[in-house]
């Protein structure tokens, strides 16, 4: 009970002390939609931020989801690869980094709204609620949307990989 009370506040320290990221352009008058595949990347981050916390409970971690492709690092490093590849590496990480910081804002949020309280063993309670319901749903959502329609999120990255072309003459 201590080193999961121990890894909450440590979890909420950690996850509270980043920076805003502003995502970069290309410098060669074409640009991506680097927003956009920062959102692509998002779930699969946020799944994995989720059950990198819920693995603290050594009861979750035994069990978390798991897909075909393995749990929820294996996903966010599976889609990661899909979403980056052919950036150029300043594109990639300003995805990367975008992708990562709204995953742990949302992470932060989720356990100030569900999990962090005053009384220790009430949080340690709903911490263990939180990762066996709302954790184990999304993470498991998120792996049966991937692997049951895989095209579809290639065909959805596509466009936004795309390089868009200023117009010509101020046109």
């Amino acid at each position: 009970m201590k080193a999961v009370r121990f890894g909450l506040v440590c979890a909420v320290a950690v996850l509270g002390g980043l920076s805003s990221l502003a995502p970069a352009g290309a410098g060669d008058g074409t640009a991506r939609n680097l927003d956009a595949l920062s959102r692509l990347l998002e779930p699969a981050y946020t799944a994995m931020s989720y059950a990198n916390l819920c693995s603290m409970n050594r009861e979750w971690a035994a069990s978390q989801p798991t897909g075909l492709l393995g749990a929820a690092i294996n996903y966010a490093e599976h889609i990661k690869d899909e979403v980056i590849d052919s950036l150029s590496y300043e594109e990639a990480v300003s995805v990367l980094k975008s992708a990562a910081e709204a995953a742990r804002n949302e992470a932060r949020r989720q356990l100030r709204e569900n999990v962090v309280v005053a009384d220790k063993t009430e949080e340690t309670v709903r911490f263990g609620r939180w990762c066996g319901g709302y954790v184990n749903t999304f993470i498991r959502a998120l792996m049966g949307a991937h692997d049951g329609d895989h095209p579809a999120f290639l065909i959805r990255i596509d466009p936004a990989k795309s390089r868009i072309e200023p117009p010509e003459n101020g046109r």
